[in-house]
C-alpha cells in the first residue's frame, strides 16, 4: 500500500509517456506544473521534451514506440523488463500518484498493478477506446480515479459509463503556431511564391517515414503532370535523422524537395498537406490547411486493427466532425494515383477548398480555448492535493 507524502509541498509523480505525441503533451503539462509547483518531482518514461522541464527519464519514449501488434510481439520480453522496473520504482519511492498518458496497452496493465497497491491514477489523454478497444473500458472504470480528456465527445462517452472523467482544451492550442509568416517561410527555403506548396508529413517514427514517404514522393511525381508547379516540403519530425529523408528522397528519382523541422510554419505556408493519421492531424486543422490522411501499416497488423476498429474514420478531424471532412486513405487504398487526385482537387476546385478551410476552422473551435495544459496542471494538484475536481 502507498503512504501519503508528509510534506504535501514536494509531490512526487510518476509519468509514463511511451510516445512521441504523450511526450509532446507531457511536456506541456510538466511546463504548467513546474511553474505551479516548483517544488513537485516527475520520474518515470518520457521523451526530450519532458526531459527539457526537468523530468527524470528512467526510460526514453523511443525505447517503447512500437507500430503495431507485430512489433509488441518482437519486443515483448523488454516491455516486460521495463514493466517491472517501474512497478520496483513504485514501490521504493512512492509517488503521490501516477499519470499515464495514452499508451493504453502498457499503460492500463501499469494502472491496474498501481491501483492495486494504493496509488492513485490519473489517466491523461484517454486511449481510443470509442473507436476499438471498448472491452477496456472495465480496466478504465476499475482501475482509473480521474481520466482526463481533449475531446468534446470523448466526455460524454466515458461519463457515460460511469468513469470519473474531466475534459480539458486542448493544449497544442498553445504551441501551433507558425514561427514563420508564408512568404517568410518560401523565401528562406528558396521556394517561387507563385509555387503550389505541399506539406508531406509522413510520420514521427522511422517505420513510419520508411512506408509513407516513397508512396508521399511519388504522388507528388503523379500531381506535376497536371499541376506543373508544385513544390513538396517533407516535415521531419523529431528523432527522425535526416539521412533517412535524404536516403529516401534519392531513391524516389532524386526529386528535389525542402526539408524542414519547422513544421507548423511549413504547414501554415502550404496550399494543402498529405498527412499520416494522427495528432498532425489535428494540428493541420488548427493551422487551417486542408489536407488528405494516409496511414499505411504491416499486412498482419492491419488484418487484425480491421477486424478490431469500429469506427467509420481514422482521422480525429473526421471523428470530430462526425462526418468526412478531409478524405482518408488506409492501406491498399494509399496509393499515389489516389492521394494525387485528392490533393488535386485541394489545389484546383476553389469551392471545394473553402469548404474544407470552413469545416477545419469549426473543429478547431470544438476543442476549447487555449490554456488547456494550464487547466490540465491545476486539475492534477486540486486532484493530488485535495483529491476532488472542480465540478
Amino acid at each position: 500500500m502507498s503512504t501519503p507524502n508528509p510534506d504535501a509541498s514536494s509531490r512526487t509523480i510518476l509519468f509514463i509517456a511511451g510516445e512521441q505525441s504523450g511526450d509532446m503533451q507531457g511536456a506541456l503539462l510538466l511546463e504548467q506544473l513546474r511553474k505551479l509547483r516548483p517544488a513537485w518531482r516527475f520520474f518515470g518514461v518520457g521523451g526530450d521534451r519532458m526531459a527539457v522541464q526537468g523530468f527524470e527519464r528512467l526510460v526514453g519514449v523511443d525505447d517503447l514506440a512500437v507500430i503495431g501488434f507485430a512489433d509488441i510481439l518482437g519486443k515483448f520480453f523488454y516491455f516486460r523488463r521495463v514493466f517491472n522496473r517501474l512497478l520496483a520504482e513504485l514501490d521504493s519511492r512512492k509517488p503521490d500518484a501516477v499519470i499515464p498518458i495514452d499508451y493504453p496497452g502498457f499503460n492500463l496493465r501499469f494502472a491496474r498493478r498501481a491501483k492495486e497497491r494504493g496509488f492513485p491514477v490519473l489517466y491523461y489523454i484517454a486511449p481510443q477506446l470509442w473507436a476499438w478497444g471498448e472491452k477496456r473500458i472495465e480496466k478504465i472504470r476499475r482501475f482509473v480515479d480521474l481520466l482526463v480528456v481533449l475531446f468534446p465527445f470523448e466526455l460524454d462517452y466515458f461519463q457515460s459509463r460511469g468513469i470519473k472523467t474531466a475534459r480539458v482544451g486542448h493544449p497544442l492550442l498553445d504551441i501551433v503556431r507558425p514561427e514563420q509568416g508564408r512568404d517568410d517561410f518560401r523565401r528562406a527555403h528558396n521556394i517561387d511564391p507563385t509555387a503550389k506548396l505541399v506539406a508531406l508529413m509522413p510520420g514521427s517514427r522511422a517505420g513510419e517515414v520508411k512506408r509513407h514517404l516513397p508512396v508521399m514522393l511519388e504522388t507528388i511525381r503523379l500531381l506535376r503532370k497536371d499541376n506543373q508547379c508544385v513544390i513538396p516540403v517533407i516535415c521531419r519530425a523529431p528523432g527522425i535523422p535526416a539521412d533517412l529523408i535524404t536516403d529516401i528522397s534519392t531513391r524516389a528519382n532524386n526529386m528535389s524537395s525542402a526539408v524542414t523541422t519547422d513544421v507548423f510554419s511549413a504547414v501554415a505556408a502550404a496550399d494543402c498537406a498529405l498527412v499520416k493519421s494522427g495528432t498532425s492531424t489535428v494540428e493541420c486543422a488548427m493551422l487551417g490547411t486542408p489536407f488528405v490522411v494516409m496511414y499505411k501499416t504491416g499486412w498482419l497488423n492491419y488484418h487484425i486493427a480491421r477486424h478490431l476498429i469500429k469506427t467509420d474514420h481514422i482521422a480525429m478531424v473526421n471523428l470530430i466532425a462526425q462526418k468526412t471532412v478531409v478524405p482518408e486513405f488506409i492501406q491498399d487504398d494509399a496509393i499515389p494515383v489516389a492521394l494525387s487526385t485528392a490533393l488535386g482537387r485541394i489545389l484546383n476546385d476553389q469551392q471545394y477548398r473553402e469548404s474544407v478551410i470552413g469545416q477545419l476552422h469549426d473543429i478547431r473551435k470544438k476543442l476549447g480555448p487555449p490554456g488547456g495544459a494550464e487547466q490540465a496542471a491545476r486539475l492534477v494538484i486540486n486532484w493530488v492535493e485535495n483529491k476532488q475536481i472542480d465540478e
